[in-house]
């Protein structure tokens, strides 16, 4: 009815989980540099931690169902081999081999943080730090994929090219910023603080 096709909405389902990973790794950052969203803007209570993890939530059931869609496309033909381990896939199997690890790199940084409290916080840390190459291995994929499944040749100046690259700018500008501030964070109070907003803070970081 729309016009919408299944090489369509798998190109969407890509989009849209870089995008939910953007915003995940965002959130984790200002997680990291112990952004207050009660002592700075927007001066509310804002679980940043149930925020994170919704969103991690959501970037894996999208990143599963985006190579899913292949299963239903005809041409070329993509078996359940070439969607779990594409090295013999028939169409850029390095490109998309190259998005299959970012997706079991995603998976193994989502199930550790499942199971922190079973294990050190130091190596929770360091498996948690595999989605940034993680998020560089599903940027590649995004950019050199072929979304209409032909030549192997993608158009890198159409629509989607151009969000990917803005994508790659954020994360460009929030790696400089959490590198700007770590060790201090933000720790410059922007107004007055109450007894009661350290309260707010206390209990959001004991709720997450």
């Amino acid at each position: 009815m729309f016009g919408l096709t299944l090489l369509d909405l798998c190109a969407y389902l890509g989009q849209a989980a870089v995008g939910a990973i953007a915003v995940n790794l965002l959130l984790g950052v200002l997680i990291a540099l112990r952004y207050s969203p009660v002592r700075c803007w927007p001066y509310r209570r804002v679980n940043l931690f149930a925020w994170h993890q919704w969103t991690a939530y959501l970037s894996v059931v999208l990143i599963l169902s985006h190579p899913a869609v292949l299963l239903f496309v005809h041409k070329p033909h993509f078996s359940w081999f070439d969607v779990v381990l594409p090295v013999r896939s028939p169409l850029q199997p390095v490109v998309n081999t190259v998005g299959a690890v970012a997706l079991y790199l995603i998976l193994l940084v989502m199930g550790t943080s499942l199971l922190r409290h079973r294990m050190s916080r130091r190596v929770w840390r360091n498996l948690h730090y595999l989605v940034y190459p993680a998020v560089v291995c599903l940027l590649i994929h995004g950019i050199l994929a072929d979304p209409n499944l032909k030549t192997g040749h993608p158009d890198l100046l159409d629509g989607g090219k151009i969000y990917l690259y803005g994508v790659v700018l954020v994360m460009i500008a929030a790696g400089g910023v959490r590198l700007k501030l770590r060790g201090r964070g933000f720790r410059r109070e922007q107004r007055p603080v109450s007894a009661e907003v350290i309260a707010l803070e206390v209990e959001t970081e004991v709720s997450a």
